[in-house]
């Protein structure tokens, strides 16, 4: 596979957030959460959905 010099890119910045962060999947949350959100963002939160019991009563494959 060619190296992509963008995904290279990507993931020495994510890699050196995580560092930052000590590799804490709890503290790299809460640096996100944190952050501000760009001008005009919106977050938007859904309900929770069940699955319906036909659904994950089938087996994989």
């Amino acid at each position: 596979m060619t190296p992509d010099p963008i995904v290279d890119e990507v993931r020495a910045a994510r890699d050196a957030f995580a560092k930052a962060q000590g590799y804490d999947v709890d503290q790299i949350l809460q640096a996100l959460q944190a952050q501000p959100l760009p001008t005009g963002a919106r977050v938007v939160s859904l309900p929770p959905q069940r699955i319906p019991e036909s659904v994950s009563a089938q087996k994989p494959g």
